[in-house]
C-alpha cells in the first residue's frame, strides 16, 4: 500500500468528530513526510499474543547509563521471525499508522527502523516527532 493510501485510510479512520479529523488531516503531511525517508512502506514489529508492542529496554555502556524504551520495525517477516520467541509474533505494519500509533506509545523514547537489505536503519524519536506535531497543531491558521 503506496504511502498517500496509508494517508487517506489513516484520516477516513479517525473518530468522526470535527476536531479529530482536522487534527489527524494536520498531521498527516508530517507522517508523510517521514516516511518517505524509508526504503518501503510496510515493517513488521514484534507483538505479544495479546497485540501489544514489544518494546525493549536499551542501556548505554558507558557512563551515564541512560535507558531507552524502543521499538523495532524489522524491513522483512524473515528478519522480524529471527528476533522473535514464543512471546511474541511479528505483524506487518504500514509505516503512516505505525508513527501515528508511536505518537501515542508513552512509555517508548523511539522507534528502530531497520531496512531489510540488513544495511541501514534509523531512529525516530518519539518527542522528536512529537514536537513536529505540536508546532503544526499550534500554528495559526493561514489567514491569507
Amino acid at each position: 500500500m503506496d504511502l498517500l493510501t496509508q494517508v487517506d485510510e489513516l484520516i477516513a479512520n479517525a473518530p468522526a468528530d470535527p476536531a479529530t479529523v482536522a487534527a489527524v488531516q494536520a498531521i498527516a503531511p508530517i507522517l508523510y513526510e517521514e516516511a518517505q525517508r524509508y526504503g518501503q512502506t510496510v515493517y513488521y514489529v514484534l507483538q505479544t499474543r495479546d497485540g501489544q508492542w514489544q518494546v525493549i529496554t536499551l542501556e548505554e555502556q558507558q557512563p551515564p547509563h541512560q535507558q531507552k524504551n524502543v521499538i523495532h520495525a524489522y524491513g522483512s517477516e524473515a528478519m522480524a521471525q529471527e528476533a522473535c520467541d514464543e512471546q511474541v509474533i511479528p505483524v506487518a505494519m504500514p509505516i503512516i499508522p505505525l508513527l501515528f500509533q508511536l505518537l501515542a506509545a508513552e512509555p517508548v523514547d523511539s522507534l528502530m527502523i531497520l531496512e531489510a537489505d540488513g544495511e541501514r536503519g534509523w531512529e525516530v524519536g518519539r518527542q522528536w516527532l512529537l514536537a513536529q506535531v505540536r508546532s503544526i497543531l499550534s500554528a495559526p491558521p493561514d489567514i491569507a
